[in-house]
């Protein structure tokens, strides 16, 4: 596999990412290659979070990892001062995509990766069915086909109630004031591993670690925060509704230590898409991205690397 870092200027930003390619016979070329999109959570950019899994990954081409807005290497304003929307992440990648002629893939998104995942799919859902005939002969204008969905434990989806999800989404609105006015104040990071994932195997090296990877772009980190809750105030039943209703056949992976609501939210996808999958790994809670990428790669080549 083939692995390269890559940067995208657009306008004021720039998305920062990684792509791996498959070498194949000269015989396959003519074959339409299989890609995925990995999308990781807010604070831990892309490889961080995706390198291992991506190791164990079958059934793909070209693989995608970008940092999102904020994090990593990927800046929405040089300064990191300027707040930006869940919108904005997703209008960056679909530009990324574009530069790539990126038309039809998959789409794995975790955490944040998730929300940024299930917009960027509604998304791309009311794009494709609002266009006219005139739209669509117009070769500037791009459609996005998302085969498959993987989401793992995403963003806003942690109970049947909109109202439950919400309050505690919000509860990232404090959190993020603390680390804009103090960012080198570890216990605000530790505030926020202790709200996502309270039966995470906690050590204080291993808290010290994701602190100081968080503390590496503290105020973007701080911006993906708000945006989901920026969100989070936007989102209306019917909207929830719509992001729902628009998931196409794929994969839920939740933790078994997790809160139980984020499993009900699956089974909500469940109820309306029959070809949805879920998995819950045992003994893990919303660090199982980390602690168990072996059994996530399987599961997304097992859920997702089928072509039907």
């Amino acid at each position: 596999m083939i692995k390269e870092r890559c940067f995208f200027e657009l306008s004021e930003s720039r998305i920062a990412y990684t792509i791996y390619k498959v070498s194949r016979p000269i015989a396959e070329t003519s074959i339409a290659p299989r890609r995925l999109l990995l999308l990781h959570g807010a604070g831990i950019a892309g490889e961080l979070t995706w390198t291992f899994i991506v190791n164990y990954l079958k059934h793909w081409d070209e693989i995608l990892v970008p940092d999102l807005l904020g994090m990593g290497e990927s800046y929405f304003d040089s300064s990191d001062h300027l707040t930006f929307s869940i919108e904005d992440i997703c209008h960056s990648l679909f530009s990324l995509l574009n530069h790539h002629c990126w038309s039809s893939f998959d789409l794995a998104g975790y955490s944040l990766g998730g929300l940024v995942a299930l917009e960027m799919n509604d998304e791309s859902k009311r794009l494709l069915h609002s266009r006219t005939k005139r739209d669509l002969n117009e070769s500037s204008s791009q459609d996005f086909i998302i085969n498959s969905l993987c989401l793992i434990e995403p963003a806003l989806f942690s109970d049947h109630s909109l109202q439950a999800s919400l309050v505690f989404r919000q509860s990232f609105t404090p959190i993020a004031a603390n680390i804009k006015s103090d960012p080198s104040n570890e216990q605000h990071f530790v505030d926020f591993l202790d709200l996502v994932s309270p039966n995470r195997m906690s050590s204080p090296a291993m808290d010290k670690l994701a602190v100081q990877r968080l503390q590496q772009r503290s105020l973007g980190f701080a911006h993906a925060l708000a945006a989901v809750s920026d969100y989070a105030n936007r989102l209306t039943d019917a909207k929830l509704q719509q992001l729902i209703a628009s998931i196409p056949r794929g994969l839920g992976i939740v933790g078994g230590l997790s809160n139980p609501g984020l499993l009900l939210a699956q089974q909500k996808i469940q109820s309306q898409q029959e070809s949805w999958h879920i998995e819950s790994l045992a003994n893990t809670d919303h660090s199982l991205i980390y602690v168990r990428p072996k059994s996530v790669a399987k599961l997304i080549n097992q859920h997702l690397g089928s072509s039907s």
